[in-house]
């Protein structure tokens, strides 16, 4: 299943107007892929089956797989930094990297002592970042320092798999809680908010330009959320209108409506949920709605963000 998983992620991050649909089989015969890291033309993937690390060329009319290094401990995740390929070795409860330039390549431990799946890594600057799914936490380090530590960056997480950055905001999966959220890891002490609820074990995040895309493990399916969408953009800025109460239950009204008009509401996958019309003083019916972010879009262009609990 990660296989299939794995494949239609690597067409979106090359194509900008890729779908699921259209994907293609890159390599098979793998054995549990799982991380990927790129460098030139050179796509680096776990085996996690394998215990190894493995690349193919995509520039190869036909990409075959060679083996980077061996006889590793469930490796899953992989970040790279230069010629410094950083592995999470889920069995081995540690991070470890290899020298990709060298001709073989030998494994050194970087931090040991990890809890056990330890699925996902990324690098922002010297900041290694690591999915703790077993301690339900988000760990990091300094991949400078002679002998790294980890330092806990949120914890109470509910089985943390997929992360993705896009500006300072961390984008993580909560496996066990089916839901997206985030982090700003600029925070003294980051708090978490939620993005995305109610989805089916999302496990892989993939950040293509203003576009998150999310494997869904028992949903069978890819999804994407315009991360765009979700800022406050300059139509929510200038808009005089608002809507209360915010966070809603059963209903919303909208403040300082001129006129009668139609309106739209989007949940933040981008797709439409509910529409109608609006009068002054008229309420919006959305106990039906599930829990998480909506985008009301009204008539007269505004878009105003509302959160329904």
């Amino acid at each position: 299943m990660e296989k299939n998983y794995i494949l239609i992620l690597l067409i979106l991050l090359f194509s900008n107007t890729a779908k699921a649909q259209t994907a293609t089989e890159v390599v098979s015969g793998l054995d549990n892929p799982y991380g990927l890291a790129l460098n030139g033309n050179h796509l680096y993937f776990t085996e996690s089956g394998g215990s190894k690390i493995s690349k193919i060329d995509l520039t190869a009319s036909t990409p075959t797989t060679t083996d980077v290094v061996t006889g590793l401990n469930g490796p899953r995740g992989l970040a790279i930094n230069g010629n410094d390929l950083y592995i999470a070795e889920s069995g081995g409860r540690k991070i470890s990297k290899i020298d990709i330039s060298a001709a073989t390549p030998i494994t050194t431990d970087v931090v040991t002592g990890l809890n056990s799946n330890s699925n996902n890594i990324l690098l922002n600057g010297n900041d290694l970042y690591i999915a703790e799914s077993g301690g339900g936490k988000i760990s990091k380090i300094d991949i400078t320092a002679s002998t790294p530590t980890t330092t806990d960056v949120i914890t109470g997480l509910n089985g943390p798999r997929g992360l993705a950055l896009n500006g300072n905001d961390l984008y993580i999966t909560e496996s066990s809680g089916n839901k997206i959220l985030k982090i700003d890891i600029t925070a003294t002490t980051p708090t978490t908010t939620d993005v995305v609820t109610g989805l089916n074990d999302p496990l892989e995040l993939l950040l293509n330009g203003s576009d998150l895309y999310i494997t869904e493990g028992s949903g069978n399916k890819i999804l994407k959320i315009d991360l765009s969408t979700l800022s406050t953009n300059k139509n929510i800025l200038n808009s005089k209108e608002q809507i209360y109460p915010n966070p809603s239950t059963n209903f919303i009204r909208i403040s300082n409506l001129k006129a009668k008009g139609s309106y739209i509401i989007y949940n933040v996958l981008g797709a439409e949920v509910k529409n109608g019309t609006i009068d002054l003083e008229e309420i919006i019916e959305v106990q039906n709605l599930k829990n998480g972010i909506y985008l009301l879009k009204l008539y007269n262009g505004s878009t105003l963000k509302f959160l329904k609990e």
